[in-house]
């Protein structure tokens, strides 16, 4: 026993040691009634990548005459585009929620479904909300617009990427 002690005692790691020992042996016998055994957040290999959506899309802004526009230097959070555009859009797919619950209608369109005109106030809004954002509005002095665009990629029944690209958003200066 003695023995024992003096080599865990030399043993490096003996904290990554102790998570191996347990995601090895004692997770998956203590989860092993249940429907994923060993999978316990957040010791399980991918919990949150397990499963890809069929759809998604990306958006990007260009100018009046359709050229892309560097979102960085253009305007002070390039990287929160999507993340304002997604709210904008959620709050428009419940406006036309309730507009068809009103006609007695559901709508189930997802949003790569829906059609540049119903997404049209969401990114005419983000696009706003990107300009109003600027302090500097310095680098915007040159262009007399934007425009929002989403990009839909999905699979096809043959298993190629179709991306469909739609004008969702403009604003003119």
């Amino acid at each position: 026993m003695a023995n024992l002690f003096r080599w865990l005692a030399n043993v490096p790691f003996k904290l990554h040691w102790f998570f191996v020992l347990f995601l090895a042996f004692v997770l998956p016998w203590a989860t092993r009634k249940t429907p994923n055994p060993g999978e316990w957040f957040p010791f399980s290999n991918f919990p949150m990548y397990s499963n890809f959506a069929e759809t998604a899309y990306y958006v990007f802004i260009s100018d009046l005459d359709d050229n892309p526009l560097p979102m960085a230097g253009l305007f002070a959070v390039p990287s929160g585009v999507k993340k304002a555009y997604d709210q904008k859009l959620k709050e428009r797919v419940e406006e036309l929620k309730d507009e068809a619950k009103s006609r007695g209608e559901r709508y189930r369109k997802r949003i790569v479904q829906m059609d540049g005109e119903e997404c049209r106030p969401a990114g005419d809004a983000t696009l706003q909300q990107l300009l109003d954002s600027r302090r500097d509005k310095g680098p915007l002095a040159g262009y007399a617009g934007f425009r929002l665009y989403q990009v839909d990629i999905t699979l096809d029944d043959e298993g190629q990427i179709v991306k469909r690209t739609k004008l969702v958003g403009e604003v003119r200066q």
